[in-house]
């Protein structure tokens, strides 16, 4: 081969290297290029996912308004109760108002409007209640004050086990007095219910739920005073301690039967309360009213198919500063049935309580019964009930014929 020929053939040769070795290296640069794309679509797609886990949303519930957040929770709920009540007093009783003795007298009354905050913050662990009441106080929160709940509770099992409360709250005495009034089978609690239980204190209590979650356990140090007070009202402590056990699943604090579909439902459990006032106020009249109250309780609630059954029993201990201690005891039995599921229920009641065993024909009974219709269960629904009310040792028979609508949005 000619020399000339020879050199021709090996630039040529060199240019097609080069022009390979060129087309190699873009293509490289296009596949770290795509694969570069390809991470930042990943990226992006995780950032997007994340924003979604983090994302605000707000959705309606079982009658609260919910929050969502990352890190908190928020349930909103607001509860109204309007009732219509007619008085009829014994023929001896003249009540505010009227112009003769046993004359009745017709009311309408805003019974309950309340706002409830509850949620949990940073961990589901960690939650918390603030209850208003913009309708006047329940049984032992303050007069001068909306504030009827205002409680912090950690979930220290984080399963339900053991947890701790602390703040303003109801005292674990009384099945009747812990169901919330939206639950309540009757327009309001018996004459029973608010002589034996106080309602709500401001203490701890430890709490929980064990052996599959069939017996739950609630035990508290309180103050012994009513509700929203800033200091305690002697050197002493409220003790409480109540145990209930459910065999068969959860009842539930509600006196109708929602909860119980192919099996029966039942709850069993005692308590016991030991609030000593000795020293509580000064003068003869504290040592007459200064009382160290002892009461152990039991009650029993079954639901099946409709038909809820309800009674407890207080047994209630007294010893003044001046003067013998006294014993008085109370009891308390509730049923009802859906004649349609769900929808349309009658109910019946008995009461009755014995101030004190020192004097002898002073009981006093309620008797009533009461019909219901369920718009969304307890959330919405119309109650009208009629109750006979008796004081053995005044000698009087009253009664009250009672409508309502609750609502809970």
């Amino acid at each position: 081969m000619k020399p000339t020929l020879l050199a021709g053939t090996i630039a040529l040769a060199f240019c097609c290297a080069d022009a390979r070795a060129e087309d190699l290296a873009t293509a490289a640069l296009e596949k770290a290029a795509a694969a570069d794309a390809s991470a930042l679509a990943a990226a992006d797609s995780a950032d997007d996912e994340e924003d979604e886990d983090d994302a605000f949303k707000v959705f309606w519930k079982n009658g609260r308004t919910i929050f969502q957040m990352k890190n908190a929770e928020l349930n909103l709920r607001n509860r109204i109760a309007f009732r219509f009540t007619n008085e009829s007093p014994d023929d001896t009783v003249r009540l505010p108002g009227t112009e003769q003795p046993g004359d009745s007298k017709p009311s309408f009354r805003v019974r309950r409007a309340k706002t409830e905050f509850a949620g949990w913050f940073w961990k589901p662990e960690f939650t918390y209640e603030l209850q208003l009441s913009w309708a006047g106080p329940e049984a032992g929160a303050s007069t001068d004050s909306a504030l009827e709940d205002l409680l912090l509770t950690w979930d220290a099992s984080r399963k339900g086990s053991f947890m701790i409360t602390v703040g303003q709250f109801k005292v674990p005495n009384g099945r009747q007095e812990l169901t919330t009034s939206i639950g309540l089978q009757f327009i309001d609690r018996s004459l029973l219910t608010f002589e034996f239980t106080r309602g709500r204190d401001q203490g701890v209590m430890v709490w929980g739920r064990l052996a599959d979650k069939k017996l739950e356990y609630r035990a508290g140090l309180f103050n012994g005073n009513s509700a929203a007070r800033t200091t305690n009202d002697n050197a002493k402590l409220q003790y409480n301690a109540r145990l209930m056990f459910e065999p068969w699943g959860e009842v539930g604090y509600s006196e109708s039967d929602f909860e119980s579909k192919d099996k029966p439902l039942l709850a069993v459990a005692v308590g016991f309360e030991n609030n000593d006032l000795s020293g509580a106020t000064q003068g003869l009249q504290g040592g007459i009213t200064d009382l160290n109250t002892t009461i152990l309780s039991a009650d029993v609630s079954f639901k099946y198919k409709g038909l809820s059954l309800f009674g407890e029993y207080f047994s209630r201990n007294r010893e003044p500063e001046v003067g013998t201690s006294f014993h008085s005891d109370g009891y308390h039995f509730q049923a009802g049935y859906f004649l349609v599921r769900d929808k349309f229920e009658v109910a019946f009641r008995y009461a009755g309580w014995d101030p004190t065993d020192a004097v002898d024909g002073n009981d006093r009974t309620e008797i009533g019964g009461a019909v219901n219709y369920y718009v969304l269960k307890h959330r919405m629904k119309l109650q009208g009930d009629y109750r006979v009310l008796e004081d053995e040792l005044r000698d009087t028979r009253s009664s009250e014929l009672r409508l309502q609508t609750y609502v809970s949005f």
